[in-house]
């Protein structure tokens, strides 16, 4: 099928450590349906993957070098992750024209010490590390990537759709009730991430 008789299709990705929910959602924005759902990994090692928690054992450029690693790792295993999902989606007559996904509020602004200062900054810098991969991913795959903190992916999907946050709540639980399980808050996020970017992409 010619790329120009595809219908438009956006991946939501709800990151953690070393892996994402990710679903994709094809079809008109007021009414998208579900195309695809599935987990995908972003480290060849065990779960969780803990790069800044390993490198707070090392010393110097080691530390330094475990942590470029570990996101040159996720961004390669990402951008293979997204290039499947693309072609798997293509042959059910979608294209994947963008991305979500699901961030905290802004990126932190720390030094790489500051990372390892504490538990909680290593797990916030670890984050960051995956869900970078992610945007990283989408863009060099030329993919519209956007992104949206986990307390408002719901709102700003209504504000570029044109309805309300209680409805496309409503909404992506009713996809899921069709859908059947699992359908948790992963992959109700990975959704509300998807709808978000589809809405935008087809404005621009």
């Amino acid at each position: 099928m010619a790329l120009d008789q595809l219908t438009p299709s956006a991946l939501g990705f709800s990151p953690h450590s070393g892996w994402a929910a990710v679903v994709c959602l094809g079809g008109a924005v007021p009414s998208p349906v579900i195309v695809e759902r599935r987990r995908i990994l972003l480290t060849s090692g065990p779960l969780p993957c803990e790069p800044y928690h390993w490198a707070k054992r090392r010393e110097g450029a080691e530390a330094r070098e475990i942590v470029a690693g570990a996101a040159a790792e996720a961004r390669k295993l990402a951008e293979a992750a997204i290039a499947e999902l693309s072609s798997a989606v293509a042959a059910r007559g979608y294209e994947v024209v963008a991305g979500g996904v699901v961030t905290g509020r802004g990126r932190p602004d720390f030094t790489f010490q500051q990372a390892l200062a504490t538990h909680a900054a290593m797990h916030n810098a670890e984050g960051w590390l995956f869900r970078e991969a992610l945007l990283q991913a989408g863009q060099q795959l030329a993919l519209s990537m956007t992104a949206a903190p986990p307390d408002a992916v719901y709102a700003e999907a209504a504000v570029a759709i044109g309805t309300s946050a209680p409805e496309i709540e409503a909404r992506i639980r009713a996809l899921g009730n069709d859908l059947g399980p699992p359908w948790g808050k992963d992959e109700k996020l990975s959704s509300g991430a998807a709808w978000l970017a589809l809405a935008r992409e087809r404005r621009a």
